[in-house]
């Protein structure tokens, strides 16, 4: 699936074979936008063609040549990528991880490109390219760089080495230094128009679901929305959603219920709590009917959030933020914070 060519890439696509083809190619690209877009698979899919030895008419990677098979087998050596890895120097006891007597936390490990990675990474560009062309390196996620990283990439962004390109992905590039910013080109991905992204969902999607739905509920990302597909997932999300409704209504305990939302992903159950919230204060605030991260929602949040007072909501919505980075960023007793959520609730 990597090499698909993915419609809504198209004209980014032929913007950088115009520069390519100008002799305008920058050593360093940024490329940005939300998740679920493909950067990634853009960023294989340039380097692939420029590694080629024989691209096509439209700058595509021939898929058959010597360079194409080690790209496709991951063993090019004019190319590499540059990914996070697990820092143990980010534990931090701030107290005994939780049980039954308490919710204390200890963060959990973070992963980051560091500045050995970076070093290595210098190192690698400024070889001369075994098949005589491009030198090629794929930061991904380029806004995990830690501080010193930053600072050792941007020597070689200022310097670059000869016949070199630098490909930086990132859904999050607020978070890169603007000193690394600045220096990259930016190519910016935007959520398709529905035309380009309901037909490509809807050939990949199981009967019954429906691709607008679910494009809707990722945001307009398709890839995220065919993450989402999963009929496992689509249903978890429904039966979480029925499993909320009940503890609301009064017809659930929340200590039962809360053994729900521990299944399958908790990230994920999460995300999905806080995007019902949000849902709740847009119909709450809006006089006319506004446009939700859940539309196939909308009946039952407009229920929930005709009871609900704005502060109340707001005070939910502050409550399921704080229980998500509490659940993903810290080690914590997950099925007790849950309860105490849920307990709220109706409380």
């Amino acid at each position: 699936m990597d090499d698909e060519r993915l419609p809504w890439h198209r004209e980014l696509w032929c913007r950088i074979q115009q520069r390519r083809a100008a002799g305008r190619l920058p050593h360093a690209l940024l490329l940005s936008g939300p998740a679920g877009l493909g950067k990634g698979w853009f960023a294989r899919r340039l380097a692939r063609a420029l590694l080629c030895e024989r691209p096509d008419a439209e700058g595509e990677a021939c898929g058959q040549c010597r360079s194409c098979r080690l790209f496709r087998a991951g063993s090019h050596p004019d190319f590499s990528v540059v990914q996070p890895e697990e820092d143990s120097k980010s534990i931090e006891n701030d107290q005994p991880v939780g049980d039954a007597g308490g919710t204390g936390t200890k963060k959990k490990k973070s992963k980051a490109i560091k500045i050995e990675q970076i070093r290595d990474l210098c190192a690698f560009l400024g070889y001369t390219a075994q098949y005589g062309g491009y030198k090629i390196a794929l930061l991904e996620p380029a806004d995990r760089l830690n501080v010193n990283a930053a600072n050792s990439l941007l020597k070689t962004l200022e310097e670059p080495p000869g016949n070199s390109l630098l490909l930086l992905v990132t859904a999050q590039p607020a978070r890169l230094p603007a000193t690394v910013r600045s220096r990259c080109q930016k190519i910016g991905f935007d959520p398709p128009a529905m035309v380009a992204a309901v037909p490509w969902l809807a050939a990949r999607v199981q009967p019954g679901i429906e691709p607008e739905t679910l494009l809707e509920v990722a945001g307009g990302a398709p890839l995220a929305a065919l993450a989402q597909a999963d009929s496992e997932r689509w249903h978890r999300r429904r039966e979480l959603f029925e499993r909320y409704e009940q503890v609301l209504a009064g017809r659930a305990d929340p200590i039962r219920a809360a053994e729900s939302w521990t299944r399958g992903d908790l990230a994920e159950n999460l995300r999905w709590l806080i995007g019902w919230h949000t849902d709740l204060i847009r119909l709450k605030m809006n006089s006319e009917p506004p446009r939700l991260s859940n539309p196939d929602l909308r009946p039952a949040l407009q229920r929930w959030a005709d009871q609900q007072t704005p502060r109340a909501l707001f005070e939910r919505l502050d409550a399921a933020v704080q229980l998500h980075a509490l659940c993903t960023t810290t080690q914590v007793n997950a099925p007790l914070l849950l309860e105490a959520f849920l307990g709220d609730a109706v409380g």
